[in-house]
């Protein structure tokens, strides 16, 4: 008995290293393959934007960044206050934070003679001018403008959704040619926010006109508002240095409904993309839209 018992210990001792042999090969193999350093492959291929850092401004409104078409604001103040922002016959009005932090936003209308103004509510409507500024801007790239951090596009690269980018766009890093890499990386970061993000309806009755998207909280949560999908979009794209406009206005076949959307610059030529419309619509949709169904009112 003790014989056939020390005979089954040897055959099972036999079966065991066998076992750990063939898995400990079967791991050598897998490892051993060459597998493409996604990270590696990121960064010989990407070219990704600079942001300024938060260095206090030296006054109320800071122009040191205007040649890149960025525009940055610090005040302190327990008023109501607005910012207006206006180039020629453009113009555009944001809710300005008072709490003494640096804000940024884009020059959005190009080269030309800006004027921006801080303004305090001072009854119901009415504003009175606290400080003002005129400058001249010239860009030697005006489509960069859209690859900023700013109030309503507000990223930066420790994010999640900034640091999932890479993952994200692996598949074109290792398969798309220069020529159609930012298309293809584009389609896959749309593609993934569409499939990942879902509409909040319940947000969309609960919002004030002072809402604005923290991306953070729309990709962990993966629901959101038009207002969101856009400026999550907006923000991934321009991470990796795709120009992107966030766009506010109208869907031409429903004029009722504010919308936003994000107007990219892809193979030399701006095109419209709205996830929003396509998460709800589910499968079949395809990313660019046709910009004639869009009515735009403003972009940043």
């Amino acid at each position: 008995m003790k014989g056939y018992a020390r005979l089954l210990l040897l055959v099972w001792a036999a079966l065991f290293l066998s076992g750990c042999t063939y898995r400990t090969a079967k791991y050598r193999t897998a490892t051993d393959q060459s597998v493409p350093d996604t990270q590696a492959l990121f960064d010989a291929r990407i070219s990704r934007p600079v942001l300024p850092d938060d260095t206090p401004c030296d006054k109320p409104i800071c122009t040191a960044y205007a040649d890149r078409g960025l525009l940055r604001v610090q005040y302190a103040s327990e008023d109501k206050l607005k910012l207006q922002v206006s180039c020629g016959s453009d113009a555009v009005v944001y809710n300005l934070l008072g709490d003494g932090s640096v804000q940024s936003f884009s020059l959005q209308f190009g080269s030309g003679d800006y004027t921006v103004r801080i303004l305090r509510n001072t009854h119901e409507t009415r504003y009175a001018v606290l400080e003002a500024e005129s400058f001249s801007v010239t860009l030697e790239d005006e489509n960069a403008v859209f690859l900023h951090a700013i109030q309503n596009v507000c990223w930066h690269y420790d994010q999640t959704p900034i640091i999932d980018v890479p993952r994200i766009i692996a598949p074109a890093l290792i398969e798309a040619d220069d020529a159609q890499l930012d298309s293809a990386c584009a389609k896959l970061i749309y593609q993934y926010i569409v499939q990942s993000i879902s509409y909040d309806g319940i947000k969309a009755g609960l919002i004030d006109h002072d809402y604005l998207p923290d991306i953070e909280q729309v990709y962990t949560q993966r629901k959101g508002i038009c207002y969101d999908y856009a400026a999550l979009l907006a923000a991934m794209l321009r991470s990796i240095g795709i120009p992107a406009k966030l766009a506010k206005g109208y869907m031409r076949n429903r004029a009722g409904d504010y919308h936003a959307w994000v107007e990219a610059y892809i193979d030399g030529e701006w095109i419209t993309i709205d996830a929003t419309a396509d998460a709800l619509l589910g499968d079949g949709t395809v990313m660019q839209k046709n910009a004639a169904d869009y009515l735009t009112v403003c972009v940043y």
